[in-house]
């Protein structure tokens, strides 16, 4: 359906963008979450498989992109998947003053709305929209209530959730409710470490792993393990060493 565009994608990074495809054994999942490593490729294929995915199976639709804040949506995920998006054949414009994005390829054009999680107040600024589905970048920073209320706006036959972040600890909201959950929510979890990310050579990888130490180390080395990985508790731990005594941590169960 689309040009071919000279690129190259690990094999991680290629299952998220054909998930959805009549193809895939995954097609009938709800949602997908991408976690892992911090600069491991994730960002720039789940965008680029979310506009494949909805430019090729709606018309006149309006979508969702968010992130912590609009210009980190515009920075993070449109700054990369635009211009990938451009090599394909695809025509945008962007109305900034309204965060609106419409994309067109042939005869099917949709919408795409841009908002910021930033706080519990940011719920109420997607309230009321129809949508065909939402992109949560970078969800584990943005407030429950705003990444429901985004979910809740998905009514259109078909919609689906796509979600990317790097793991937080063991107790967040996000990983209890959509991680643990994944199943009951029909949900395709795949993890990502550096190696995903094949414009990474082998001497950035090192240094990503290298150049950091204590409480800096465990913050980046932790991104390349599971939520419930040890450093995630000693990350914790250590923010809580001000705490007076007598509050005690509840460990995740």
């Amino acid at each position: 359906m689309f040009p071919a565009v000279r690129l190259q994608f690990s094999g991680r990074q290629k299952q998220v963008l054909g998930w959805w495809s009549r193809g895939s054994p995954h097609r009938d999942r709800d949602a997908i979450v991408c976690d892992g490593a911090v600069r491991s490729g994730k960002t720039l294929c789940l965008g680029l498989s979310f506009f494949l995915w909805s430019m090729s199976r709606f018309r006149g639709q309006q979508f969702a992109l968010c992130g912590k804040t609009t210009e980190s949506v515009r920075r993070n995920l449109l700054a990369s998947v635009l211009p990938v998006l451009g090599g394909l054949g695809f025509q945008w414009e962007e109305q900034r003053g309204r965060n609106r994005l419409t994309v067109r390829y042939g005869r099917a054009e949709n919408t795409y709305f841009l908002f910021g999680g930033m706080d519990e107040g940011s719920a109420a600024l997607i309230q009321g929209i129809t949508l065909a589905g939402v992109l949560l970048d970078e969800v584990a920073l943005m407030p429950r209530s705003f990444v429901e209320q985004a979910c809740a706006r998905c009514s259109v036959t078909g919609a689906k959730f796509w979600f990317s972040c790097n793991p937080a600890g063991p107790g967040h909201w996000f990983y209890r409710e959509w991680i643990c959950k994944a199943e009951e929510r029909n949900l395709l979890h795949l993890r990502f470490r550096m190696e995903d990310n094949p414009s990474l050579s082998e001497d950035v990888r090192k240094r990503y792993r290298t150049m950091f130490s204590g409480a800096q180390s465990v913050e980046i080395l932790a991104i390349e393990m599971p939520w419930h990985s040890a450093p995630y508790f000693l990350r914790e731990q250590v923010a809580y060493t001000d705490q007076p005594k007598h509050l005690k941590k509840q460990t995740p169960p």
